[in-house]
């Protein structure tokens, strides 16, 4: 806790702890109530992003490799612009992919990532992917305080946040 938290003779608010006032960066996305397992380590959830976010980079990379993936009836500006999002979203997570990790990822494209970028829908795969940021950023910020690694924390927050605004701005039209 900082020295302002102890001096402050107010009570905290149900919203407050004394780890939201001092991580305040970190905080906001603090959650009290997320049991998180005492395995994870710092270097187990760099690994989880990793993964997530090459798993991500492959589907995008399979969407944006399928010459007519809308179909016959897909007008041109239509194809244009499911080519223009998949580049768009492909460098959001390739910058958001620098965050964690120099190594180049292991891009494997099985039967599977096939099917699922030929059916891909813009709709729900962006919905889907900042819901998923949003518990990754929940679980970042509880670890980093629970284990008193604010720093980290802070990197982390920072890197989750950017590939939000990075995949809501390749997402504009």
């Amino acid at each position: 806790m900082d020295a302002k938290a102890k001096d402050d003779p107010r009570p905290l608010s149900p919203l407050e702890t004394p780890y939201t006032t001092s991580y305040s960066f970190v905080g906001r996305y603090f959650d009290p109530g997320l049991a998180i397992p005492e395995a994870i380590t710092r270097e187990s959830l760099i690994s989880g992003e990793v993964e997530r976010i090459t798993g991500a980079l492959t589907l995008i990379l399979v969407v944006g490799s399928i010459p007519r993936r809308l179909g016959g009836d897909a007008t041109d500006d239509e194809l244009a612009l499911d080519k223009k999002r998949s580049k768009r979203v492909g460098w959001a997570l390739t910058q958001s992919l620098g965050g964690w990790s120099k190594k180049q990822p292991r891009i494997q494209v099985t039967a599977e990532i096939q099917r699922e970028g030929a059916q891909l829908n813009w709709q729900e795969f962006v919905p889907n992917h900042m819901t998923q940021l949003m518990n990754e950023l929940r679980m970042v910020a509880t670890w980093s305080v629970q284990n008193d690694d604010g720093r980290w924390g802070r990197t982390a927050v920072v890197n989750l946040e950017n590939e939000m605004r990075w995949l809501t701005y390749a997402m504009r039209d």
